[in-house]
């Protein structure tokens, strides 16, 4: 019942960087997820051996650890003013030199879209970056089209960079600097409208075509996002440019290769990786400029015939490999089409993209996925993906030095088949330690597991961060919050669920309960107001918030989500974060507008205005917080506020409130002399002596230190630094938390803009995770027998049940050796809860009366 657990460590080629400043030396890595995100392409390195990268659209860009068969994440220096560069466009290789890399990186609705180009001459250990005005938006629409950016074969200084709206760029210093090389597919779209405009797909240098007299490359060929003069062509490096004639009609290109005087193509009706619905597969001999139309054939079965037709699969298409041993070997993959049969070996089956192969140049194709041959997807240890497919295939690669494997990209990570040339290949899931989740909630449960609520993907519940683990079940995607009743254990979720039918789908707005520490959820039979948004849980789990997240409108249900009332939280409290008291159940709190708490102590049937304000002009003292109030367990009352932002009009990029405590319910305020700056704040155990449980920030101590995670042990009086510049993950992106772990003293999670959810602990750390919230001791047992529950406890212990609105059900006190009837209660889950005589709680287990 106990899982004991060390942090991983995530080893990036630099070590610790050890200031006067910090702390004791920590490791960093993350709860272990595996994938989640889009991963936009691989790319292998045409001449180094076991040498593959991997972008991603959120999360920065990875490296793979043939030996480890794990995804090394090589971005993690990113700072929070620059956490848009975690949207990586484009990345290239020089071919001559496999140290050197190149990343075009930038995310229009971050930092206003500001956009680098990063480089780096050691395998992508150490990285210089070069701020450009292409605009790049590595979120966007076409973000899996062809590489933006190409070194030139004959003069690795020349780098070539396509962008979305400016054209095509030329660098001739390794990418140091930059000037405009053809104006091209322009558009006057900034920031977030950047979504939809890919403007240049890619870029590819030719070297067969001859020298210019600088030895550069004379050849370049470009695809646009656009459906006329879409694919084009330099012989004089870029000075002048043609278009290429008999280009498909209404298609753009999306990804190409060239091979022996041909160029292979395939193409799409818009820039991908959704929304899309035909294309096709192309070969373009060079010479002749002539077009082969390769596009797969596929058998069709037509109503009332006794025979089979094959015919063009129009599908959307988006990767392309080679095999460098033999050109006629080629795979592609449909892009956003749903197709193809994926099943894992316990026949758990979705949707997705097909893989087509070809050992004769395109006049046969296979595709691997025929009813009857299971599995053809291996979950390779990963314990969410049974049941997901592979979608948006917009990569692929086959291994240089291997011909038979070959990888392909997907919406949740990466899968590779070690035999391509399989009538059924088996693709196994790629993406461990690729962690390109958006983290939005965490629950550290005293005693228990770690709860976890992400973006797209709802979240776990862990006993081991380093293992890989199952969704909250039932599945509802995108879970923006975590309700928790700390008194009971109780937790509380809610989003969208999707019913599929054969025609159309229909949308349904759920909610679930646990009442196990998220070790299984149950259906609250209710009405919502409105879809997904903020949940909260009073400390003993009889009342619920809601509020969805269309609309400022806060709801109130007592009587476990059968009815709801609207309810006013106060002025300028329309999307803050609610929490509840962790002692008292009648207790809830939510800042407004200029520092002012609201407090509701009536089970959130009203509320009202605080008697203290955090904001004091007269004094110099302001709020400008965005981030989540703490509060600390066991403790009324007690309440940590946060008074910063960052906002990159700031010249620091952020501003310098620092951060606010009360423990009288916000009757009255203190100042924290050890922060400057505080953007988040969470709450960790107390250090071994100390009186206090453990305060972190994302934020900084004083003035002109760097922004960075803080940790104090003297309850705010100093703060130390525990992260260092190799290590700040873009700072807390969406989900704007760092919190402590309740059980291990110095560990602490932060949420980020797409690198899942980061871990840090002292170096050495093992920690306790443990499945019930108290201990189990050989005295004490309830063991539950049909409709009685058979109790073992000591004389005076008493037995409570409670339903799964946390309304205790049936109480009886005990003789040892005795048992409860259970008979007059419905069918249903139940807590059990034993309790002795001072009224501490000896042991507690979930029941379910049928």
């Amino acid at each position: 019942m106990f899982g004991k657990m060390k942090v991983l460590t995530v080893a990036l080629g630099m070590g610790m960087l050890a200031t006067a400043a910090n702390a004791e030396k920590y490791n960093w890595g993350n709860v272990r997820f595996d994938g989640g995100g889009f991963v936009s392409a691989v790319i292998f390195h045409p001449k180094a051996e076991n040498l593959l990268y991997a972008r991603t659209d959120v999360g920065g860009i990875y490296r793979f650890d043939f030996a480890k068969k794990s995804w090394i994440p090589l971005m993690d220096f990113i700072s929070e003013n620059d956490k848009g560069l975690y949207g990586t466009e484009a990345f290239a290789l020089d071919p001559n030199d496999p140290k050197r890399i190149y990343v075009l990186a930038g995310t229009g609705y971050f930092s206003k879209g500001r956009t680098a180009v990063l480089r780096s001459e050691d395998y992508g250990t150490t990285w210089d970056t070069s701020y450009v005005e292409m605009l790049a938006h590595g979120n966007g629409m076409g973000r899996q089209t062809g590489e933006k950016l190409a070194v030139d074969p004959n003069k690795g200084n020349i780098v070539l960079c396509g962008s979305r709206t400016k054209g095509v760029y030329k660098s001739t210093d390794y990418g140091k600097t930059w000037t405009s090389l053809y104006k091209v597919a322009l558009s006057s779209a900034t920031e977030s409208s950047l979504n939809g405009v890919n403007g240049v797909s890619f870029v590819m240098f030719d070297p067969a075509q001859g020298k210019l007299a600088d030895g550069s490359t004379a050849t370049i060929y470009i695809g646009t996002s656009e459906t006329k003069d879409n694919l084009q062509v330099s012989h004089d490096g870029g000075a002048t440019w043609e278009t290429i004639k008999g280009v498909p009609t209404g298609l753009m290109p999306h990804r190409a290769k060239i091979v022996d005087g041909d160029m292979y193509v395939t193409f799409a009706d818009g820039p991908g990786p959704y929304n899309i619905a035909s294309g096709g597969f192309y070969k373009y001999n060079i010479a002749g400029g002539t077009w082969t139309d390769l596009t797969p054939s596929d058998s069709v079965e037509h109503q009332g015939s006794t025979t089979k037709s094959y015919e063009k699969d129009k599908s959307s298409y988006g990767g392309v490999a080679i095999d460098p041993k033999d050109k006629n070997h080629i795979v592609i993959s449909t892009l956003g089409k749903y197709t193809g049969r994926h099943v894992t070996i316990d026949e758990k089956e979705n949707y997705g993209d097909r893989i087509y192969s070809t050992t004769d140049g395109g006049k046969t194709w296979n595709h691997g996925q025929h009813y009857n041959d299971i599995p053809n997807i291996d979950a390779n240890g990963t314990a969410w993906i049974p049941g997901n497919a592979i979608h948006w295939a917009g990569s692929l690669e086959i291994n240089p030095f291997n011909n038979k494997q070959a990888w392909v990209t997907s919406g949740n990570g990466i899968f590779m088949t070690e035999d391509i040339s399989a009538k059924v290949p088996l693709w196994k899931f790629m993406s461990k330690g690729i962690e390109e989740t958006v983290p939005l909630d965490i629950v550290s449960i005293p005693g228990g597991p770690l709860v976890t609520a992400i973006g797209d993907y709802d979240g776990a519940a862990y006993t081991n961060i380093n293992n890989s683990t199952k969704r909250h079940t039932p599945i509802i995607g995108t879970t923006e919050s975590m309700g928790y009743a700390p008194l009971t254990g109780s937790l509380l979720r809610t989003g969208v669920i999707t019913v599929y039918g054969q025609y159309d789908s229909q949308n349904f707005n759920v909610m679930y309960r646990s009442d196990d520490m998220g070790a299984t959820w149950d259906s609250v039979k209710t009405t919502l107001k409105g879809p997904k948004g903020l949940v909260v849980l009073s400390a003993d789990g009889k009342v619920m918030l809601h509020r969805p997240d269309q609309g400022a409108t806060v709801y109130r249900s007592a009587d476990n989500g059968a009815t709801w009332t609207a309810v006013e939280t106060g002025t300028q409290t329309n999307y803050s974060r609610i929490v509840a008291d962790p002692v008292n159940p009648d207790v809830f709190y939510v800042m407004g507008g200029m520092g002012t708490l609201y407090k509701s102590t009536d089970g959130g049937k009203t509320f009202a205005e605080a008697e203290a304000r955090l904001q004091n002009e007269q004094a110099g003292e302001y709020y400008n917080g965005g981030g989540l109030i703490r509060t600390v367990p066991k403790r009324e009352g007690h309440l940590w506020v946060p008074m910063d932002q960052s906002q990159v009009w700031q010249p620091k990029g952020f501003t310098e409130y620092g951060l606010a405590y009360s423990e009288n319910g916000g009757k009255s305020w203190n100042r924290c002399e050890g922060a400057s700056t505080a953007i988040a704040v969470g709450i960790g155990k107390a250090k071994e002596g100390s009186d206090y449980e453990t305060i972190f920030i994302w934020g900084a101590a004083k003035s002109g230190d760097p922004i960075g995670i803080y940790r104090s042990t003297d309850k705010c009086k100093t703060f130390e630094r525990i992260n260092d510049d190799m290590h700040q993950f873009g700072g807390p992106g969406n989900g704007n938390f760092v919190q402590g772990d309740m059980n291990t003293f110095g560990v602490v999670y932060m949420s980020t803009v797409g690198r899942g959810t980061i871990v840090g602990a002292p170096e050495g750390t093992d920690f306790i995770t443990k499945l019930n919230r108290v201990n189990v001791t050989a005295s004490t047992f309830m063991q539950l027998e049909k409709r009685n529950l058979r109790v073992s406890a000591p004389t005076d212990s008493k037995v409570e049940i409670y339903a799964a609105n946390g309304k205790l059900a049936l109480s009886a006190s005990l003789e040892n050796g005795s048992s409860v009837s259970l008979n007059k209660l419905p069918v249903g889950k139940y807590m059990a809860r034993l309790k002795g005589a001072n009224g501490k709680v000896l042991n507690q287990k979930v029941i379910t009366l049928r």
